[in-house]
């Protein structure tokens, strides 16, 4: 008699749901910003931390994707991708990524702003589409949170 076991789920952190990261991951992020207990984000992790915990709210949807819906709602607002009628003339969702990695890349971050620089560019860096040069990180980061957390 043979028996065939299979796993229910995949990932080295089985059963978590995308819901169950993105829970995780902000705690590990408000903890490691705030920096009073064994966990001190300092101002590179707390970038990489924040743009995983904005990637897993993208994937666990329903309340979790209100940070990314507001993002896209105060670009749309300020007329970015508009054709040259917003307030900033004709400025395009790419010119928007490619600020915000100066910003990190050029700006004295402390783990506070790294956090919402992370944030906005996880939620940013998608829109620009499939295959280009900004959306490889986030979905690399989507690709990394399901090996740990399964589908």
């Amino acid at each position: 008699m043979y028996v065939t076991l299979a796993a229910a789920e995949t990932g080295a952190a089985v059963g978590m749901g995308a819901g169950g990261i993105a829970l995780v991951l902000t705690l590990l992020l408000v903890l490691g910003v705030k920096g009073k207990g064994k966990v001190r984000l300092k101002n590179n992790p707390a970038v990489v931390t924040a743009f995983l915990t904005g990637t897993a709210f993208t994937a666990a949807g329903q309340v979790w994707g209100n940070p990314a819906r507001l993002t896209e709602q105060g670009l749309s607002g300020l007329g970015v991708g508009t054709g040259g009628t917003g307030v900033l003339g004709d400025v395009r969702i790419a010119a928007v990524a490619a600020a915000l990695l100066v910003v990190i890349l050029c700006w004295e971050l402390n783990p506070r702003r790294g956090a919402a620089i992370g944030l906005t560019a996880s939620f940013v860096w998608p829109l620009c589409g499939p295959g280009s040069v900004f959306a490889a990180p986030s979905e690399l980061a989507a690709g990394v949170l399901m090996m740990i957390g399964g589908s």
